[in-house]
C-alpha cells in the first residue's frame, strides 16, 4: 500500500509540474494570452489533468487507502491518467518570449553614408513585456551595436512579415554617427522621429 501511495504521489507531482510548465510557458509567464493551439491542448489535456490533480489531493489528504482490489484498480487508472496526460503538456511549450527572447526583425538596410547596416528588432512582440531596439553593424569593423528605442511597440496589433520589408529608415545628418530614425507606414506610429547617437548608444525622441 505504501508503494502504491508513493507512486500515486509521484505521478501527481509530475502532472502538476506539467500543468504549471504548460501554463507558464504558453503565456510567457503571463505576459501574453494562449494562442488557439495552446488553448485546444489545455482544454483536452490541461483541464482533465487539473481535475485528476484535485481529486488525487482530496483523496490523499482524506487518507483514502486503496485496500481492496477495486480500489487498487481505481488508483492505478488514476495514476495512469496523470502520467499519460503529462508528456503532451511538457512537449507543447514554447519558451520564446519567456526563457529566451522572441526577436522579430525587418530586412537589413545600409545607411546612406555606408557606415552601418541596420534593422529594427522588436523583442517579444504582442506581449506585455515587449520593447524595441535598433541593431547596427559597422561596415568597417563588423562591430554590432544595439540601442534601446522608446517606441510604443505595444500599439502594434498586427504585423505582416514579408520577404523584403522595412519598418524603419535611418537618415544621416551632418554630424558623424548621428542619424534620424523614421518609422515606416508599416508601423502604427509613422510620424514619430528619433535622434540616434551611435557613439553614445542612445536614442532620443524628437518632439
Amino acid at each position: 500500500m505504501l508503494l502504491i501511495r508513493g507512486v500515486w504521489i509521484l505521478a501527481l507531482l509530475i502532472n502538476l509540474s506539467a500543468v504549471m510548465w504548460f501554463i507558464f510557458g504558453t503565456t510567457a509567464n503571463f505576459q501574453r494570452g494562449m494562442d488557439l493551439v495552446s488553448t485546444v491542448i489545455f482544454v483536452y489535456f490541461g483541464i482533465p489533468s487539473i481535475l485528476l490533480i484535485v481529486l488525487s489531493i482530496f483523496l490523499i489528504i482524506k487518507g483514502w487507502i486503496p485496500s481492496s482490489p477495486w480500489r487498487i484498480v481505481a488508483v492505478s487508472i488514476l495514476i495512469l491518467g496523470l502520467l499519460s496526460l503529462s508528456p503532451t503538456l511538457f512537449k507543447y511549450v514554447d519558451t520564446s518570449g519567456w526563457l529566451e527572447e522572441n526577436v522579430t526583425t525587418d530586412t537589413l538596410q545600409i545607411t546612406s553614408d555606408n557606415a552601418y547596416e541596420y534593422n529594427l528588432e522588436i523583442i517579444n512582440l504582442f506581449q506585455r513585456n515587449s520593447y524595441a531596439r535598433l541593431h547596427l553593424k559597422s561596415t568597417s569593423t563588423d562591430e554590432e551595436i544595439r540601442i534601446p528605442l522608446d517606441i510604443p511597440v505595444k500599439e502594434i496589433v498586427v504585423l505582416f512579415e514579408e520577404k523584403n520589408y522595412h519598418l524603419i529608415f535611418l537618415k544621416a545628418t551632418s554630424e558623424a554617427d548621428v542619424y534620424i530614425l523614421h518609422p515606416t507606414s508599416k508601423l502604427p506610429f509613422p510620424n514619430e522621429k528619433y535622434k540616434i547617437d551611435v557613439k553614445k548608444k542612445e536614442a532620443v525622441k524628437i518632439p
